[in-house]
């Protein structure tokens, strides 16, 4: 009670918390505890996964998207880079790691972003995609592992998606070169 004169006390709201007597105000519940009913003397703490936004809340709500909790009475924190959780995952006290072939290079992300044609992911979790090796190419987006030119063609610059043929008055009989051979004197 806040006044004087007065024939009774207000109780404490959701949310809030009364923790003695003669109180002329209640307390709010911090960040991760709340409070779900009137009267209450003590603070909850929200299950491991969820959270409250903001001092005094009366309900603990799932860790959104990007975001997850593994400790009970903490704040949501954002996944790590290589990791993501979506938003309608019930399961928010562990972010999982990015597949093989994508990637993630930012914090609190609900997904991971693919490797693009010229690159490969070969591990999970990654925080950015490895360039194809000289010789070697990946057409497709979220490539593992990259190909071996065939005879016949070759890169020579690392990170692209597709081999040159050898130019007429060349050759290549190798895979995985990096130049074609000019033909000798007198061959075609």
């Amino acid at each position: 009670q806040n006044k004087e004169g007065q024939a009774s006390c207000l109780p404490c709201l959701p949310g809030e918390f009364g923790n003695g007597t003669g109180m002329q105000s209640c307390h709010k519940c911090d960040i991760g505890k709340v409070s779900e009913e009137p009267n209450a003397t003590i603070c909850l703490d929200c299950k491991a996964g969820q959270s409250s936004d903001t001092k005094g809340s009366a309900k603990c709500t799932l860790c959104g998207a990007g975001k997850y909790s593994n400790v009970k009475g903490e704040d949501c924190k954002d996944c790590m880079k290589g990791q993501y959780r979506v938003g309608d995952d019930l399961e928010a006290t562990s972010c999982k790691a990015c597949g093989k072939g994508f990637y993630q290079n930012t914090e609190g992300q609900a997904s991971c972003l693919p490797c693009l044609p010229g690159e490969f992911g070969n591990e999970t979790g990654m925080q950015s995609c490895h360039k194809c090796d000289i010789g070697k190419v990946s057409a497709e987006p979220n490539s593992t592992k990259c190909d071996h030119c065939v005879a016949g063609f070759y890169q020579k610059t690392k990170g692209q998606a597709s081999c040159s043929p050898c130019l007429p008055g060349e050759f290549g009989n190798e895979t995985g070169m990096q130049s074609c051979h000019k033909c000798d004197i007198g061959k075609v």
